[in-house]
């Protein structure tokens, strides 16, 4: 999609810095560009590493112009993880703008399951990106998620072995508390303001599909893992009549009350219901129990205001959560979740967002 089709027929001038080259690429995806035209093609090539007796791998873009900084780039939950072809296009982006870029290969993302063991896998991955000074110049590395990895980064950041030598950070449409994207994916509610009243949106049913796989593989017994799975993927249609709850049993009753309550009020109730073994799971994961202060790096956080898998109001949370001189915020209008179709009048925040970013490479010209 060219940049005429987005922004009309004529496209905005956004001049000639490595930001407004930065965003025009990653309008264009795949499609010509001027970054394109004048950086080389960066090299991608996949690695296996081990970190204190845990093996794994990733992909690895590397510009033949060299490094001025590192990032971990994580994607969010979708089965071809680290070949999703937006995935690809943003680390090609930033591999033309010098970073060297890893991509774990985090498998349970693509089978749908979101552990607790993520946060050290990404942290692993951090580690073995300052193994290598040449990657990192002037110890310049940091890590970027999206929606889920968004949050996830924000965690590995907290892990005692990384977190003084994390120097930035980004999250593309993350999280901060479980509770309140349970309540919203499973009630449609949630609040623009802390202790505000509840504001209904329609929610989509992807992120709701995905909790249900991932929590489904904690039950205990066989036959409610397959029955819970059956309604993940009937969860638009199930006939409730033909989902008989007195054969599951108690862990997977308490899912499944919790996947099919429409009360916001209940939300905190039910989840503490779940089994022991699905509760630490979700803390496991969930930042709001964390205390974000303590993350030392630079953190950037984008978020679309009419995103209906995660709400903005996610981002705006974990902006406060932070100390107010580390964060920068910038809630975009023509940003759905973590496709970008900006409007002329998300151009300023997008560009100063990619300044940000690129204001944390090493000013070290190889």
């Amino acid at each position: 999609m060219s940049m005429a089709t987005l922004f009309g027929c004529t496209p905005p001038q956004l001049g000639d810095s490595d930001a407004a080259l930065a965003l025009e690429d990653i309008v264009a995806g795949a499609n010509p560009s001027r970054l394109k035209a004048q950086t080389p093609v960066p090299r991608r090539q996949g690695v296996r590493y081990v970190i204190d007796g845990r093996a794994r791998s990733g992909d690895l873009y590397l510009s033949p112009q060299g490094a001025r900084a590192g990032i971990v780039l994580v994607p969010g939950v979708v089965a071809r993880g680290k070949d999703d072809h937006r995935l690809i296009a943003l680390a090609n982006t930033l591999a033309r703008l010098r970073f060297t870029v890893l991509v774990p290969d985090i498998k349970g993302l693509r089978r749908f399951q979101t552990r607790a063991s993520d946060v050290r896998e990404v942290a692993d991955g951090f580690r073995y990106l300052l193994s290598q000074p040449e990657w990192v110049p002037q110890g310049r590395a940091g890590m970027a998620g999206f929606s889920y990895g968004g949050g996830i980064v924000l965690l590995a950041a907290l892990e005692a072995d990384v977190r003084e030598k994390v120097t930035f950070l980004m999250g593309f449409g993350g999280y901060h508390s479980m509770l309140n994207i349970v309540t919203y994916f499973t009630t449609g509610y949630y609040r623009e303001e802390e202790q505000g009243e509840w504001v209904y949106r329609n929610p989509h049913y992807y992120l709701k599909w995905v909790f249900t796989l991932s929590n489904a593989d904690l039950l205990a017994r066989p036959e409610d893992r397959a029955a819970l799975r059956a309604f993940a993927h009937d969860i638009n249609g199930i006939d409730d009549d033909d989902f008989v709850l007195s054969n599951l049993a108690a862990d997977a009753q308490a899912l499944y009350a919790l996947l099919t309550n429409e009360d916001p009020h209940r939300v905190s109730m039910l989840i503490e219901n779940l089994s022991p073994r699905v509760r630490d799971e979700l803390a496991g994961i969930n930042p709001a129990v964390r205390d974000l202060a303590k993350i030392r790096a630079k953190v950037i956080l984008l978020h679309g205001r009419g995103d209906t898998m995660i709400p903005y109001t996610e981002s705006i949370a974990l902006a406060r959560a932070l100390r107010v001189d580390q964060v920068e915020l910038f809630i975009i209008e023509g940003y759905a979740h973590t496709d970008v179709r900006p409007k002329r009048k998300d151009i300023p925040q997008l560009l100063k967002a990619m300044e940000t970013l690129l204001a944390q490479r090493s000013n070290n010209v190889m």
